[in-house]
């Protein structure tokens, strides 16, 4: 008989069997008390180890899968219960706000027009990410090997022991805490600006609520991926509101995170990041999103196997998060096996239709390596989940300048979309650049690489690594682009990479 312990991973003598309310809340994503809740209301199945004391409790998976299947009558009451705690949406959901949280707490989060297909899917399941997304993992066993023996090279982590009781939130601020990480973890524009208002309503309940303010960082680090806001704006708002998060609980491991991720992404910061997201880990080892976040960093630097090693923990961690599965895909895709990468993310495509990452993620890759018919289906697909004006007009262009006249044709439409788009401030300049150097216009180039230093975009970060990009070493003998790199140097402060640089694939130019 197996033997159950209080931890968060499945019972090591019995795969099927979870053996801790940390190991069942994990399992669906939400925290311990959300899923002992729904044991005495939903009818979770969990039992209790014959002969155990206390609270030692263990769940079946097979039992809670079923009991994620039981019927649409279930779901429907779970759907209620969300929006029993909703918060009151629109443009003045922080006019109320006192000038003390103005940092930290939200202005309006521009709508855009609601997708049916996207609404209809999300509103009608609200487990169906947790069932579906097992279907993913038939194709991406590939990396799954290596995780195994990726995480054994990271170094084990001993968690911190907190001192003194925790907060305990004023009544109704949890649930709005709640419905802020169901909403985040969509990942669109709609869904995050619904997070946003629900994290808000949270602090304003309760102002000392650690936990709400580091939502409410994550949901800004992702806004400007996601619903296209300001980088700036909101980069800054994350920072603001994680550093809130860290003066109220230096020991919440979600804010030094956030807050990391703002760093990294807005000011260059690689050595303030790396230090956060390693406290985010000293504190909590078993987040699969810190070690996610982490390796969507290093895979920036070009910092390959180290990307790997923290994306396959990731993955070890939560085998079920599209999100996670997603950029493991890329990043292995990226670094050290581009055919078993690019077939598990069109697996996630099929699995995942309203996850718009999967297709942004294989045009890219599509692009890089010259396949511009992969590349325009890809972009046509991103066009039609997003339904961003940018990413419509980019599919319909380069589609017509493919037919029109090939490569060249294809190249000449995409820089004129993408310059629309920079002239609109949607676009960093960076993308634009590479464009203009595979059409022969390198001095023009230089100015949208300096545009985009300029705007903060991450991606000339790969500039400062021009040893390992041939079309990069040839700009750097040119006294403009050398000059450049210089000042990239310069505000990345000289950190040492932590592992040797290795070339990208998503980086390449096409031929």
């Amino acid at each position: 008989m197996a033997t159950f312990t209080n931890n968060a991973d499945p019972d090591p003598e019995n795969p099927g069997v979870l053996a801790s309310w940390k190991g069942i809340a994990a399992y669906f994503g939400c925290n311990v008390r959300t899923a002992k809740r729904w044991e005495l209301e939903r009818g979770l199945p969990v039992h209790r180890a014959p002969g155990k004391k206390g609270s030692t409790v263990f769940a079946r998976v097979s039992e809670l899968n079923a009991w994620l299947e039981l019927g649409e009558r279930a779901h429907r009451q779970n759907h209620a219960g969300l929006n029993a705690t909703s918060a009151p949406r629109g443009p003045g959901v922080a006019q109320n706000v006192s000038e003390s949280l103005a940092p930290v707490l939200p202005p309006a989060v521009p709508s855009i027009e609601q997708r049916s297909t996207q609404a209809s899917f999300s509103h009608w399941r609200p487990w169906i990410l947790a069932a579906s997304v097992l279907l993913v993992f038939a194709t991406t066993l590939f990396w799954r090997a290596q995780s195994r023996q990726s995480a054994a090279a990271i170094p084990p982590s001993r968690p911190v022991i907190l001192g003194g009781s925790a907060h305990v939130p004023v009544p109704g601020a949890e649930e709005l805490y709640e419905r802020g990480r169901y909403f985040w973890n969509l990942r669109t524009h709609d869904s995050l600006s619904q997070a946003i208002d629900a994290y808000t309503q949270a602090i304003l309940k309760d102002p000392s609520y650690a936990e709400a303010y580091a939502g409410l960082a994550e949901s800004y680090d992702l806004l400007h991926q996601f619903a296209n806001a300001d980088l700036e704006e909101s980069l800054t708002r994350a920072e603001n509101a994680a550093d809130r998060a860290i003066a109220l609980n230096p020991n919440l491991a979600s804010a030094h995170r956030a807050k990391a991720f703002a760093l990294f992404y807005w000011d260059w910061d690689i050595a303030g990041s790396d230090a956060e997201f390693k406290r985010a880990l000293e504190l909590d080892p078993n987040s699969a999103q810190t070690h996610q976040w982490y390796a969507g960093t290093l895979q920036c630097r070009s910092e390959g196997a180290e990307a790997i090693r923290q994306i396959d923990e990731a993955v070890r961690l939560d085998p079920t998060s599209p999100a996670i599965a997603t950029d493991a895909a890329l990043i292995h895709a990226d670094f050290d096996d581009f055919k078993s990468g690019i077939k598990a993310l069109e697996e996630i495509e099929r699995t995942q239709p309203t996850l718009s990452s999967p297709a942004e993620f294989l045009a890219g890759l599509h692009f890089a390596t010259g396949d511009f018919p992969a590349y325009i289906k890809d972009s046509r697909r991103f066009a039609s989940i997003t339904h961003s004006p940018d990413a419509i007009a980019m599919a319909d262009a380069v589609a017509k300048g493919w037919a029109r006249d090939g490569r060249t044709g294809l190249l000449e439409a995409r820089a004129e979309a993408l310059k629309a788009a920079f002239d609109k401030g949607t676009e960093s300049g960076f993308l634009l650049g590479e464009d203009l150097l595979l059409l022969g216009r390198r001095q023009e180039a230089l100015t949208y690489f300096k545009a985009s230093f300029d705007r903060h975009a991450v991606e000339p970060l790969q500039l400062a690594a021009f040893d390992d990009y041939p079309w990069v070493r040839e700009l750097s003998k040119d006294p403009g682009y050398a000059v450049l790199i210089a000042q990239i140097r310069q505000r990345v402060r000289e950190v040492k990479p932590a592992q040797p640089i290795e070339a990208r694939v998503s980086q390449r130019l096409p031929q």
